[in-house]
């Protein structure tokens, strides 16, 4: 692969680290097509060399898409150091700016393996749990052009930072979970939920994110979390402030910079 890319993989994983932000790259020192920003993801995720504990989607339906200016679906890896459960208080310095994102999630009971055909809808339920959680997310790269926008939040991993997950819920599907009430926010400042076109069958993209990860040759491995996209529209946490969030009677998160 072009050093340009090299090098932009090392800058994504040392402010990955440090809680910074690099200029937006132009030119040749950006991707230039999906494949080299999977690549440049690939490669930081390798530099960071802390594991993987999961993947999420971003802007998986279209409605979402053209809300945000995306030309196409976001994919991420969860990192497993930045895994938490229930609730968690994240270091200031290296989350500030950050949003906090409503997200229904889910953990593979068994591994997935690779196969000529997709897994479909009814397959994928029979093989998750459902873990509800809160994305913390937020772009190491001061983005600018809209021309390049979703290559380079692909690159820098989807714009994936922390993750607060429920407990697994094994009996979800008798849930409603589109109708399921969810309150969150930090005080004086819910959240906005998206509604109708803009949340789809959740089951449905979690079975199309799992095709697609798959067709490019990622391991699906038993306990690994899948998160489906926000829920809401972003809210900026603020320092001191808890975000908490109450999904039905399943359970309670929280995240709190400090």
């Amino acid at each position: 692969m072009r050093a340009e890319l090299e090098r932009l993989a090392s800058s994504l994983a040392l402010a990955w680290e440090a809680g910074t932000r690099i200029d937006e790259p132009t030119g040749l020192n950006r991707p230039q097509s999906r494949n080299e920003a999977y690549w440049v993801q690939d490669r930081m995720a390798e530099l960071l060399g802390t594991g993987v504990g999961g993947w999420k989607i971003g802007a998986a339906l279209r409605a979402v898409q053209i809300a945000e200016g995306h030309d196409g679906p976001i994919p991420g890896r969860i990192m497993r150091d930045r895994i938490f459960v229930g609730a968690a208080e994240l270091p200031h310095a290296l989350y500030a700016g950050y949003n906090a994102e409503l997200e229904y999630a889910f953990r593979l009971k068994h591994a997935l393996p690779a196969r000529g055909t997709p897994y479909s809808r009814d397959e994928v339920a029979s093989a998750v749990n459902l873990a509800p959680g809160i994305e913390v997310a937020g772009s190491r790269i001061d983005i600018r052009s809209t021309d390049a926008k979703t290559l380079l939040a692909i690159a820098d991993n989807g714009s994936g930072g922390a993750f607060i997950f429920g407990e697994d819920v094994a009996d979800w599907q008798t849930l409603d979970l589109n109708g399921l009430s969810i309150e969150a926010g930090m005080p004086g400042a819910p959240v906005d939920l998206y509604r109708g076109s803009q949340r789809g069958d959740v089951v449905t993209v979690l079975a199309e994110m799992i095709d697609g990860l798959l067709r490019r040759g990622v391991a699906l491995s038993a306990g690994d979390y899948l998160s489906t996209g926000s829920l809401c529209v972003p809210l900026q946490l603020r320092r001191g402030q808890p975000f908490d969030a109450r999904f039905g009677g399943i359970c309670q998160l929280r995240v709190t910079l400090v």
